[in-house]
């Protein structure tokens, strides 16, 4: 009986894990998607620049002049990342920075945080 419960509990910690880990990667995708739909386009090259780093903040690339589409960086990123691990959402160019206190493209996103969340478990829940 004791075995029983043991392995019942295993399962649904495992399985807690699990959906705690979608939870937490699909809304780092969906705080990233609407950081780039905060940013404004003018060449697309400031959305190109975001970056996601679990290391700091994303460092400033002085060098590029033309950012790539980050999209498979973006999500090879947030696929690494654990439960209870720092993670860091921003810009490679350095124009970006002088652009956020007049959009706010993170910060609004940011003060959405909760909601993100709440969206992307009950998505999960749904499944």
């Amino acid at each position: 009986m004791a075995d029983k419960f043991a392995a019942a509990v295993k399962n649904w910690a495992e399985k807690t894990e699990i959906k705690q880990t979608a939870v937490l990667h699909g809304s780092l995708r969906d705080l990233d998607e609407e950081i780039a739909q905060n940013t404004p386009v003018i060449s697309g090259n400031t959305q190109n620049s975001r970056a996601v780093s679990t290391l700091g903040p994303p460092p400033i690339d002085w060098t590029t002049k033309k950012f790539r589409d980050p999209s498979d960086t973006i999500n090879n990123a947030i696929a690494g990342v654990e439960v209870g691990q720092t993670v860091w959402l921003g810009f490679r160019a350095p124009w970006a920075h002088k652009l956020e206190p007049k959009y706010a493209m993170v910060r609004l996103a940011a003060q959405r945080w909760s909601q993100i969340v709440d969206a992307v478990a009950g998505r999960i829940r749904g499944k």
